[in-house]
């Protein structure tokens, strides 16, 4: 209150007080600023640096996470490509296996179906000179029976070749 009553007090009296104050300031800004300061400024421009780097860091990560992707899809286009290529090359293959096996499946049956023309025509031969043989017999037998008598051997092959003769040629 004394300082509001005194006429000369202004905003700012300077007094021991005051001197005493601002030597204690210099004083602690003096402290700061020897021991306190640089290890604080220190710090932070280890982690000033060390934000630097982190930041060049993710920027080349970025950099190459697009490089490794890029090659990433070309390495993918090239299997895709070779895998189309396979895919082709195999129904190719397949499509030509398949026209060799009918190819070939066609060749053994015409042979087989050959074969078989061949088997029949050699069986009717067969069938025929038995029916020719056992209708000779047959014709010989009933002649004997219709003339009552028995015939030689020389007259019986006579009748037989006389008998094959009519039935091989059709009657007109």
């Amino acid at each position: 209150m004394l300082a509001a009553t005194s006429p000369a007090a202004g905003l700012l009296s300077v007094n021991g007080t005051l001197i005493a104050e601002a030597v204690a300031f210099l004083l602690m800004v003096g402290v700061l600023w020897r021991w306190v300061y640089p290890p604080v400024m220190r710090i932070a421009e280890k982690r000033d640096q060390a934000i630097e780097a982190g930041l060049q860091q993710a920027q080349e990560a970025e950099k190459r996470l697009a490089e490794v992707r890029v090659e990433v899809e070309k390495l993918l286009d090239e299997a895709r490509d070779q895998a189309r290529e396979i895919t082709d090359r195999a129904h190719r293959e397949a499509a030509a296996e398949a026209d060799d096996l009918r190819s070939k499946a066609r060749r053994e049956a015409k042979i087989l179906s050959d074969q078989a023309r061949v088997d029949i025509i050699a069986e009717q031969d067969r069938a025929l000179r038995e029916l020719r043989t056992q209708v000779g017999a047959l014709v010989v037998t009933a002649a004997a029976r219709v003339l009552g008598d028995a015939m030689d051997a020389q007259s019986q092959h006579k009748l037989i070749e006389h008998s094959l003769q009519s039935l091989e040629t059709p009657p007109q």
